[in-house]
C-alpha cells in the first residue's frame, strides 16, 4: 500500500470514530522505516494517550469534559500526523526530536553541585514569571492551563541549614525541559516562595494544596547542605487516586491470550526519594509519562532509573512492567517482575501477573508456585485457582489440578470450560492409575526392573503420591546410585509436596555422585536453582 492509499484509508477511520484502529494503522506502516521515525514516534505517543484517556473513563477517574478534551487532543494529533503526511514533511518543526545528549549533563563535582542546587533553575522560574498571569483563585496562587491533561505543582523545599538549597528550580526547570522534549501533555507550576504557608510538612498536607490548585501531582521536600555535600528529600504524591497507583492484572482467555483485570490498587501514590536529583527525576518524569498514557517514554525514563532503594525499586519495577505489557513486550514485563520478586517475594500483583507470564510461556511448574504464593493470601481467589489448576494439569500433577479445578467449580457459578477440565483430569487420573498398577504388577515380577521403578515414580508423583515417588525413586538408586533420572523424580516430588531442604537435601547427595546442577536442570521440569513455594497442599506423607 502506498501512501495516498494509507492516509485516505486512515481518514475513513477517524471518520468513523475509530481511533485505535486508525493510530495502528499509521504505527504499522511506518514501523522499521527509518524515513517515518520522528513522525512513527509521535503516533505511538497519540495511541498510547488514547488508550489511556479510554482505561480512566472506564475507571471513573476523569469527568465527562475532561474525556472529551482527552479524546479530541488525541483526534488533534492523529490529524496533524496525516497533515504532515499528506505535505511530505516527515520531520515537522516541533520540539519532540529534541537530543536526548543533552538531558542529562554529568555532574562536575560537589562544588558544583551545590553551586547549581543554590541557584537551582532561577533562570526558568524567572522566565516563567514573565508568561501572562491568568487570574488567581482565592485557595491557590497558581492556574494550570486548561488545555493539560496531568498538573504537576511543585511545592518550594524548607531549607534545614543556613545554606539555602534551591532544588525545587533545578526540579522544575529539568521535568518542563523533558515534557517539552518528549512532548508530554502536562503544565507544570512552582507554588510561589513568597507565600506564608509555601512549605509543606506532611501528606495530607501536600493532598489538601494539591486539591486546592487541581493539580494530580505534587512534589516537595527538604533540602541541607554540608562541606562538599548535600542531602535531599524529593517527596511526592499523585492525588484523586486513592491511596495506591492502579496497575492491571493479567489473566488468561481460553485461547490463551493476555487479558487484564480492570484496575487494582498495588504500590502507594506517595513516596520518598533519596537518590541524587537527577535520579529523582528521571523516576518522577517516567511516573508522569505512565500517568499521561505514554508508555514509550516512561519505559526509557525508567529503564534508566537506579536506586538501593526499595521502596522506589517496587515502584519502578511494577510500573516499568505494566508499560512493557502496554507494549506488548511480554518477556521485558516478565524479567521486571523477576526483579520485583526478588526483593519482595511475597507481592502478590507481581505473583499473578508473573505466574500468567510463565504459563504463556510453558513454565508451568513456576506458574503454580507463583499463583501458590498469592493463593495464601486469598485461598477463594477463582481466576488464581482456575490458572493453578490449568498448570498444574500440563504440569502432569494430577491430583493438585483437580483440587484446584473443584474448589473453583464450587465458588463460582457453573463453567463449562472447568468442566471440561476437570473431566480431562478425571480421565487422565484413571489413566495413571491403571499405568502404575502396571508399572508395579513388573516390579512383583522382578525387583530390579529400574524401568518400571521409574515408571512407579512418575506415576505416583502424578497422582499426588510424593511418598511412594520418593520410595520409588530411592529404590533405583538403591540399584543404580548415580542413576539421574531417579535424583530428579526425588527432587521433583519433594518439590511438589512442598518440602524444601529435602529437595535441597537430594540435589546435594546428586552433586555428590558428580552429577552437576545444570545437568538436573536440563531434564528437570522446573528451575532446580529457585527454591519451591510452601504449598501445604497435598502433605508428604512420613513413613
Amino acid at each position: 500500500m502506498d501512501t495516498a492509499q494509507l492516509i485516505t484509508e486512515v481518514k475513513e477511520l477517524l471518520g468513523n470514530a475509530e481511533m485505535e484502529k486508525a493510530l495502528s494503522r499509521l504505527a504499522a506502516f511506518m514501523e522499521g522505516k527509518p524515513e517515518y521515525r520522528q513522525l512513527n514516534r509521535l503516533v505511538l505517543q497519540a495511541r498510547a494517550q488514547f488508550q489511556k484517556a479510554q482505561r480512566d473513563e472506564l475507571q471513573g477517574l476523569v469527568s465527562t469534559e475532561q474525556s472529551k478534551l482527552n479524546y479530541n487532543q488525541v483526534t488533534r494529533q492523529a490529524l496533524q500526523v496525516i497533515e504532515w503526511l499528506e505535505a511530505g514533511n516527515l520531520q515537522p518543526e516541533t520540539s519532540f526530536t529534541a537530543s536526548r545528549s543533552r538531558l542529562w549533563p554529568k555532574v562536575l563535582g560537589a562544588a558544583f553541585l551545590l553551586l547549581f542546587l543554590v541557584s537551582g533553575g532561577y533562570w526558568w522560574y524567572q522566565s516563567r514569571q514573565a508568561e501572562p498571569a491568568a487570574p488567581l483563585s482565592a485557595a491557590c496562587p497558581v492556574v494550570f492551563k486548561a488545555s493539560s491533561l496531568f498538573n504537576i505543582l511543585i511545592v518550594p523545599f524548607q531549607a534545614l541549614n543556613e545554606n539555602k538549597l534551591r532544588p525545587h528550580f533545578t526540579i522544575a526547570e529539568r521535568l518542563d525541559r523533558l515534557k517539552q522534549d518528549y512532548n508530554i501533555q502536562a503544565d507544570l507550576k512552582l507554588y510561589p516562595e513568597e507565600s506564608p504557608d509555601s512549605y509543606l510538612i506532611t501528606t495530607d498536607d501536600a493532598s489538601s494544596r494539591a486539591s486546592d490548585c487541581q493539580a494530580q501531582l505534587i512534589i516537595w521536600g527538604t533540602a541541607e547542605s554540608f562541606p562538599g555535600n548535600a542531602i535531599i528529600q524529593t517527596r511526592y504524591k499523585f492525588v484523586n487516586r486513592g491511596g495506591q497507583l492502579p496497575l492491571s492484572r493479567l489473566k488468561l482467555t481460553e485461547n490463551t491470550e493476555l487479558d487484564t483485570v480492570a484496575s487494582i490498587s498495588s504500590i502507594a501514590t506517595s513516596g520518598e526519594l533519596t537518590a541524587q536529583i537527577e535520579e529523582s527525576i528521571k523516576l518522577l518524569f517516567g511516573l508522569i509519562a505512565h500517568e499521561t498514557g505514554n508508555w514509550p517514554v516512561a519505559i526509557e525514563m525508567l529503564e534508566k532509573f537506579e536506586t538501593q532503594d526499595s521502596a522506589a525499586s517496587l515502584v519502578k519495577g511494577m510500573v516499568l512492567a505494566e508499560d512493557y505489557l502496554a507494549s506488548n513486550q511480554e518477556e521485558k514485563a516478565w524479567e521486571s517482575y523477576n526483579q520485583v520478586l526478588e526483593q519482595n517475594p511475597k507481592n502478590a500483583l507481581a505473583r499473578n501477573n508473573r505466574g500468567v507470564l510463565n504459563y504463556k510461556k510453558g513454565n508451568y511448574e513456576e506458574a503454580a508456585e507463583d499463583l501458590s504464593v498469592l493463593l495464601q493470601e486469598d485461598s477463594t481467589d477463582t481466576e488464581a485457582l482456575k490458572i493453578r489448576g490449568s498448570a498444574y494439569l500440563k504440569a502432569d500433577q494430577l491430583s493438585k489440578a483437580r483440587l484446584d479445578l473443584q474448589k473453583a467449580r464450587e465458588l463460582k457459578a457453573p463453567d463449562r470450560e472447568l468442566n471440561q477440565k476437570i473431566e480431562e483430569v478425571d480421565k487422565k487420573i484413571r489413566e495413571e492409575e491403571k499405568t502404575k498398577a502396571s508399572a508395579e504388577a513388573e516390579i512383583r515380577a522382578n525387583p530390579n526392573n529400574l524401568a518400571a521403578w521409574n515408571q512407579k515414580a512418575i506415576s505416583s508423583a502424578k497422582l499426588g503420591d510424593y511418598q511412594e515417588a520418593v520410595n520409588a525413586g530411592e529404590a533405583i538408586l538403591s540399584r543404580d546410585p548415580g542413576n539421574v533420572d531417579a535424583f530428579v523424580q526425588i527432587i521433583k516430588a519433594y518439590r511438589s509436596a512442598g518440602d524444601t531442604t529435602q529437595a535441597q537435601k537430594t540435589v546435594q547427595r546428586a552433586e555428590a555422585t558428580g552429577i552437576s546442577r545444570s545437568h538436573l536442570n536440563q531434564i528437570a521440569p522446573f528451575d532446580i536453582k529457585l527454591s519451591p513455594v510452601r504449598t501445604n497442599t497435598i502433605p508428604l506423607k512420613k513413613n
